[in-house]
């Protein structure tokens, strides 16, 4: 079952996605996309956690979370989301 939210942003969509694409990257996860829409990867302690993102406005994107380990809580990835778009 996949989750989503939407996080508003303060800075440009384009330098975000450039900012959290490197971020993903450098810490061994995958990214693929644009700055309208894409995907993404990486690992948690637990497990592997994958998903995809749209640009909705200029100041908002909207994530959904596709795969995660049972055992991780949603509102933990969220957090964790929320942070490399901070």
């Amino acid at each position: 079952m996949a989750h989503s939210f939407t996080v508003k942003v303060s800075d440009e969509i384009p330098s975000i996605i450039k900012k959290v694409e490197s971020r993903v990257i450098k810490d061994g996860g995958s990214f693929e996309g644009n700055t309208e829409r894409g995907s993404f990867g990486g690992k948690s302690f637990l497990g592997l956690i994958k998903g995809e993102y749209a640009c909705i406005s200029n100041q908002e994107i909207r994530i959904t979370i596709t795969h995660k380990p049972f055992i991780v809580p949603y509102s933990l990835i969220e957090l964790e989301v929320r942070k490399y778009l901070g």
